[in-house]
């Protein structure tokens, strides 16, 4: 279907009556630090973080620069499982002109005991932004 100030082809902004536009970016503009919290999907990030990270590009001149980041990602497998979301948070971060403050990487997360040891990592690093 076809809105009627569009044309084919033509490229259509996401009306500006959601959450993301209305909740998220406003505060992720004004934060000092961003925390991405994902699953591992098939070697990447979830579809949820990825509908708000694409949703960046209106936005870019506002968020690039004086952030840091968080990242906290968790999946089964061991850690050569995440070297392609490694990758891709470097570009992301390095894209978008973030500073890393840090990641806990959850790999075995259906390991109990595993799982505490992660839970606790990003405990005390969380504690470090207080």
């Amino acid at each position: 279907m076809q809105l009627e100030d569009e044309r084919p082809g033509m490229e259509v902004a996401v009306r500006p009556d959601d959450v993301v536009e209305n909740e998220v970016l406003p505060k992720l503009i004004e934060a000092d630090l961003v925390v991405l919290v994902t699953s591992l999907y098939y070697y990447g990030i979830n579809a949820a973080l990825k509908a708000v990270i694409d949703r960046f590009y209106s936005y870019n001149h506002e968020l690039h620069g004086g952030k840091q980041v968080v990242t906290l990602i968790s999946g089964y497998g061991d850690d050569s499982a995440f070297a392609s979301m490694k990758l891709y948070f470097k570009q992301l971060l390095d894209y978008m002109r973030w500073q890393p403050a840090g990641t806990v990487l959850a790999s075995d997360s259906w390991n109990g005991r595993q799982l505490a040891k992660h839970v606790q990592e990003a405990a005390e690093l969380g504690h470090q932004f207080k």
